[in-house]
């Protein structure tokens, strides 16, 4: 039975500018008409009286529930959370499946906002977690972060396709085309037109002022940029437009690197001033190949782990279970991933898991438990299958280290046989 069934329930439609909100009497008779208020003070106002009075006439202070979505429900929820109400943020996935029960198919403010509401008071409902106003702001903080991260590869991806033609091989020079020294260089010298035009102790000073280095290692690189120039210049390429073109990638990169800096400090300056987050984030690090600024993102996303009971029900909230196809004596051998989850999340894990099954370059295992699980898994099934076992491996992890509040051990599968017997033999004797 739902918690609130014998409550006033409020839902509420929340939009960009305005809200629909309809109230339920205890046992689901609709109190009052249907209200509509803008979304600023004057509107909030307005709701706060007419729940104030429910308050005072029936000695029951109404519970408030709204879909999330996105930035629109904060100052809703943080006026009335401010003014001692009970407020619950659902899940959309559930007021759509909720909506599926009914057989006419009509979407509109005042039904979304009737359907939250009656869904609050169904049986088969259970109150979601509070909102954390903390840990959405830092949700929002980490997927900008990655969102940045993920539009200034594309730009890198335009620059080595567009270097091609107005400077072929100088990829081949550095190790790394976009740290400061090269892009120091092409800022100035796009194309090999203008590099070949440049004198040479001009190209030097650049590179010395940009990076500390001695003379002789600058003196090295401008000669194979010279030559790579020179080649260049024998295939009559065209550079005209394109050098512009490249100058605008670059300072579209430059741009995004220092929004993402900026960001990577917000988010590890915001993450130590929420309780306890700091060290589950340290604790999480304690897994390999887990770093600080992942481990933040991961616990943003999936909140506290208090609101999951298991493992199972986490990997569900991520997405990484499979969908199941079965009808009479049918049943599907093709099932994806669900997917419902946070992409964020999933994107994180799947790298984790990559990172987890590599071999480092002094030869060791970066996990060699995963490693030797994975390795066993691909001898009967599809490489991706295999990952996303070890997305499942990982998730257990986690979900230990957080429920235990202890640092990862990397134990082998004879090591935790050996544990387990030994603590049911001590239950028996």
């Amino acid at each position: 039975m739902s918690n609130f069934f014998n409550d006033f329930v409020v839902g509420i439609d929340v939009s960009s500018k305005s809200s629909v909100i309809t109230i339920l009497m205890p046992g689901g008779e609709a109190y009052g008409k249907k209200i509509n208020i803008t979304n600023d003070l004057k509107g909030f106002d307005k709701l706060l009286l007419i729940l104030t009075d429910i308050t005072e006439n029936f000695s029951k202070r109404p519970k408030i529930f709204m879909e999330s979505t996105g930035l629109y429900h904060m100052p809703l929820l943080n006026y009335f959370n401010k003014n001692n109400f009970e407020c619950y943020v659902i899940n959309p996935i559930h007021t759509k499946n909720f909506a599926k029960q009914s057989i006419r198919k009509v979407k509109n403010d005042k039904v979304d906002s009737l359907r939250i509401a009656q869904l609050a008071q169904s049986p088969t409902f259970f109150s979601e977690s509070f909102f954390d106003e903390d840990i959405f702001l830092l949700k929002k903080l980490c997927r900008e972060y990655d969102s940045l991260v993920s539009h200034r590869a594309h730009y890198k991806k335009k620059v080595l396709s567009s270097l091609n033609l107005v400077f072929p091989k100088f990829n081949d020079i550095f190790s790394d085309t976009f740290s400061a020294v090269p892009l120091a260089i092409l800022s100035n010298y796009p194309t090999y037109k203008d590099f070949l035009s440049a004198h040479k102790s001009d190209v030097v000073t650049l590179m010395k002022s940009t990076v500390s280095h001695s003379s002789e290692w600058a003196d090295k690189k401008y000669k194979l940029i010279y030559t790579t120039a020179k080649e260049a210049e024998m295939l009559k390429l065209p550079t005209t437009c394109l050098g512009t073109e490249l100058t605008c990638f670059i300072n579209i990169i430059k741009t995004f690197s220092k929004s993402i800096d900026d960001l990577k400090e917000q988010i590890l300056i915001f993450h130590k001033q929420i309780p306890n987050f700091e060290d589950n984030a340290k604790l999480l690090c304690t897994h390999p190949e887990v770093g600080l600024l992942s481990a933040i993102s991961f616990l943003a996303e999936i909140g506290d782990i208090k609101n999951f009971s298991s493992p199972k029900k986490l990997v569900a909230f991520l997405g990484v279970d499979t969908s199941v196809s079965q009808s009479g004596a049918f049943t599907s051998t093709h099932n994806k991933l669900t997917k419902r989850g946070s992409n964020l999340a999933r994107k994180i894990l799947y790298n984790l898991a990559i990172a987890s099954i590599k071999t480092l370059r002094n030869g060791a295992s970066a996990n060699p438990v995963l490693l030797t699980y994975y390795n066993k898994l691909i001898k009967s099934k599809p490489k991706k299958i295999a990952i996303c076992a070890v997305m499942h491996k990982l998730i257990n992890h986690f979900f230990a280290i957080l429920r235990d509040k202890k640092a990862f051990e990397l134990r082998l599968p004879e090591t935790h046989k050996q544990i387990y017997i030994d603590k049911n033999l001590l239950v028996v004797i």
